[in-house]
């Protein structure tokens, strides 16, 4: 990338250098002409054109030419004899600082090198040809002076020639160059590569010429002859021009022959020039006859050179050169810009004629001193008629009027007539044809013309009639539809409108709604879903049957399906939301669902009861009375191979009659028949007793167990068999899960709040939320409170296996386990912590665990350390003192 900028500065600077040479060198060449052929002393010049020269580089390229001037000028004046070094430095700073103020001057007048404006051309004139011109011959002879080269006293005379010299290069030089290089940079890049430089010259003159009527007339026919014509009238101009300069001016048998002046026959073709060509060809034909004086001058013939005392009248050369120049350039900038205007004014007319038909919008105006009337092309139109056919009058115009709305026309076009009153109306027009159309008019009345415009607007009217038409269909389906329907903003989400059924759905008043935001209303329960949906909506313009949560002014929630789309409502951006409350489908949705699993459950339930309970515990028990028969008959006979074998039958039995309990506890637990037997214990005892159940279990797995009770814990008053079910079922699953690990069983009592378990409990944190419905259903008296402010949390800690989040979300499920690999490990009906949860629930507490696969589980039960109201068995009553 670095490379290919170096490469590009290095063509850049290389071609900067090889314009600033060519500049240079140009210079140099018409410096060495004007000081060989144009200085006829160092006080007698007749025109410096490298003024010209020098300001036409400046305003065409830009300041950083300056040092093609200076070092043309430098070179030029380099080898001329008699001229020091110090004079040439100062007059090459000279020439450059002169071209570079005047350009500086210029552009504040916002300068145009084509010339076309007369401010361009006057700018040029004064402030350029007369002004910056002071520069150059002031401080070349300034210096000559001081340095010696020139006498004091020959200064005035000298810096005058030196002055009008540079003024007439800028007058005559400088144009031709502005208005035909800005045309070749233009042709240039255009066509990038002309056919011929003949060719280009007569191409970029011609087409100089101005769009008058001649050239609209010429434009008219094929391209190919009107470029025809054109090449040919400025080939006939040159060749008259230069026939007539070379007469005037440089002919000696003319010198000779007529001693009358013709020096300003060459006017005519700068006025030709000025009209057909505009400022190229009026600079042109300037330079074209200012070089033929010079030359008449310079091969001594000619009206400015005196036979009589062989002496050339220079400031009468000058002088006509002068007026010349600024006589044509004047001229053609005046023509010009007249001719703009005119093109402006054709073209403004055709603007407001393309406009008047595109809108459908003709006009008439009346003259009232004279009385003429006035119709456009376009009302023309709209009546179906031509100029041709009807001639403008009102009583023709009213004939165009419908029968039904003539007198009512004619009434208020009588009041602009004779009051002077205008008027806005509408009314019907009956063409020639038959059809019927329908105008808007309104008139406009001034001192000197009444002016009315008259525009067709039958579609809209159509289009009016169709939108209340339409209006009236949707405000009539937005009233009576069952569907709640809501307009809002979309920016600032205000409720513009809504419909009854809209109000019904949130239980809001209208004036409640309107001009309202949902987020004031509070409708949305989770905000996030909301704005989620407002940016789809962005990206899709509508959003199709989307499920909300939406609360009602009485702070129920309720399930919405939701359609929102984006329209445009007189300009602003707003939402049509259309919703329909769908909370009693959802509902039932779900309950069909629920019952259907329920039906399925209870029914594989059922068959599961049917088939193993029942049949499996009578023999069961049969099994179990032997084996203990057995194994005391093999104690007393001293076989002791038998007694292990029995002992196992025995243990199995046990295992499987276990088995069956809890399949009939959950059974009971399902129906609602689960007895309770509520009295006081210590709580040291019953964990005594649960450690001394547990220890074999411990053992077997070479667990170490650990009991952590606080202090503080004493009494408890609730069914003492239930609570000592769900600590063995806890104890035995951890040691099951664990092996050569640590069992924890931390016990500790919590103070709550007071709670009414027939509201909405309120916990602290990480502290006991009563089961409500589990109290209820136990009591079968769901309207009783039943109050605690202690509870007694359970905590059994093991290290074994742990469980994933995904099988914590199914662990209390009925008769599921971890995986199907854990239930041929370990064995079981995976009832026992779903039976501890429920008895747990049923005694006003709860049961949860947190679990990390790996490094065990923690399961925390949490019982009020007094319940009452129980059904079924009596109830062993305690003073509160016990307490």
């Amino acid at each position: 990338m670095l490379m290919k900028s170096l490469e590009r500065a290095k063509v850049t600077n290389g071609r900067y250098l090889g314009a600033v040479g060519l500049m240079a060198i140009a210079y140099w060449l018409i410096g060495k002409l004007t000081i060989e052929y144009l200085m006829l002393s160092p006080t007698q010049t007749l025109f410096l054109p490298t003024a010209g020269v020098a300001q036409a580089i400046i305003l065409l390229c830009g300041y950083r030419y300056w040092p093609a001037i200076t070092l043309g000028c430098f070179f030029s004046l380099l080898g001329t004899e008699q001229i020091p070094l110090m004079v040439v430095v100062f007059s090459s700073v000279g020439a450059t600082l002169q071209a570079c103020l005047a350009t500086h001057l210029l552009h504040r007048l916002d300068f145009s090198p084509e010339l076309k404006r007369l401010k361009d051309v006057l700018g040029l004139m004064i402030l350029a040809g007369v002004i910056a011109t002071l520069i150059h011959p002031t401080i070349t002879l300034l210096v000559g002076c001081l340095n010696g080269w020139l006498l004091w006293k020959d200064f005035g005379e000298t810096w005058v020639a030196g002055w009008l010299g540079n003024a007439m290069g800028v007058l005559v030089v400088t144009p031709v160059l502005l208005t035909w290089g800005s045309e070749f940079q233009r042709y240039y890049y255009r066509c990038k590569t002309p056919a011929s430089p003949f060719s280009s010259f007569l191409n970029a003159l011609s087409q100089s010429l101005p769009l008058g009527t001649t050239r609209l007339r010429l434009i008219e026919r094929s391209p190919r002859q009107f470029l025809w014509m054109r090449q040919v009238e400025v080939g006939i101009w040159l060749l008259l021009l230069f026939a007539l300069n070379w007469f005037v001016f440089c002919s000696r048998t003319r010198s000779a022959t007529i001693s009358f002046p013709l020096e300003y026959l060459p006017f005519p073709f700068f006025v030709w020039a000025s009209l057909r060509f505009g400022q190229r060809g009026t600079a042109l034909g300037h330079f074209i006859t200012a070089s033929f004086a010079v030359w008449g001058v310079a091969r001594e013939s000619g009206p400015f050179f005196s036979r009589g005392t062989d002496t050339p009248q220079i400031f009468s050369l000058q002088a006509f050169i002068l007026v010349i120049a600024v006589t044509g350039l004047v001229l053609a900038a005046t023509v010009t810009e007249r001719q703009q205007a005119e093109i402006s004014l054709r073209n403004s007319e055709a603007s407001l004629a393309n406009a008047q038909r595109i809108a459908k919008l003709g006009h008439w105006d009346l003259t009232i001193s004279s009385y003429e009337l006035f119709w456009s092309d376009e009302l023309y139109r709209m009546l179906g008629t031509t100029p041709q056919g009807v001639k403008p009058s009102f009583p023709q115009f009213l004939e165009f009027v419908h029968p039904q709305d003539r007198i009512f026309v004619q009434h208020y076009i009588d009041q602009a007539l004779f009051q002077q009153k205008p008027y806005c109306i509408d009314y019907r027009l009956k063409l020639i044809n038959g059809e019927e159309r329908i105008v808007f008019e309104q008139a406009v009345i001034t001192s000197s013309h009444i002016t009315s415009t008259i525009q067709d607007i039958t579609d809209r009217k159509k289009a009016e009639i169709a939108l209340r038409a339409s209006e009236e269909r949707f405000s009539k389906t937005f009233s009576a539809s069952p569907i709640g329907i809501s307009i809002m903003t979309l920016v600032e989400e205000l409720f513009l409108d809504v419909n009854d059924s809209f109000l019904r759905q949130i239980g809001w008043n209208r004036e409640d709604v309107l001009h309202h935001t949902p987020e004031e209303l509070k409708m949305w329960v989770h905000p996030q879903q909301h704005l989620k949906l407002k940016k789809q909506l962005q990206r899709q313009n509508q959003i199709s049957n989307v499920e909300l949560k939406v609360r009602q002014k009485s702070g129920r929630v309720r399930d919405w399906l939701v359609s929102i789309e984006l329209i445009d409502l007189e300009g602003i951006s707003c939402l049509l939301m259309m919703a329909n409350d769908i909370t009693e489908r959802q509902q039932a949705e779900v309950l069909r669902t629920a019952k259907e699993a329920a039906e399925a459950a209870n029914h594989a339930k059922s068959l599961f009861l049917a088939n193993m309970s029942h049949e499996l515990r009578t023999p069961l028990n049969a099994i179990l009375g032997y084996s203990e028969l057995l194994i005391e008959d093999a104690e007393e006979l001293k076989q002791d191979e038998l007694v292990g074998d029995l002992k196992n039958i025995y243990v199995a039995g046990q295992h499987l009659l276990t088995l069956i309990s809890e399949i009939l506890d959950f059974s009971k637990i399902e129906a609602g028949r689960m007895n309770f037997h509520l009295e006081t214990f210590k709580v040291a005892t019953l964990l005594w007793e649960v450690e001394t159940t547990v220890a074999p279990s411990v053992a077997k797995n070479l667990n170490k167990f650990i009991l952590d009770m606080a202090e503080d814990v004493d009494l408890m008053h609730t069914d003492l068999t239930k609570v000592r079910q769900c600590l063995l079922n806890l104890l035995s699953n951890a040691c099951k899960f664990t092996e050569n690990g640590q069992i924890t069983l931390k016990v500790f009592q919590e103070a709550i709040d007071q709670v009414n378990l027939n509201g909405n409990p309120t916990l602290d944190s990480e502290l006991l939320s009563l089961n409500e419905e589990g109290i209820n259903e136990a009591c079968s008296l769901p309207d009783v409170p039943k109050t605690c402010s202690t509870v007694i949390v359970f905590q059994v800690i093991d290290t074994g296996i742990g469980m994933t989040p995904k099988q914590l979300v199914t662990v209390f499920n009925p008769f599921t386990q971890a995986d199907e690999s854990t239930t041929r490990r370990y064995g079981g009906t995976g009832l026992g912590l779903t039976i501890t949860q429920k008895l747990c629930q049923m005694m006003g507490g709860d049961l949860s665990v947190i679990s990390e696969l790996g490094k065990g589980s923690t399961f925390t039960m949490k019982l009020p350390k007094i319940l009452r109201c129980l059904p079924g068995a009596s109830e062993d009553t305690a003073s509160d003192s016990d307490f």
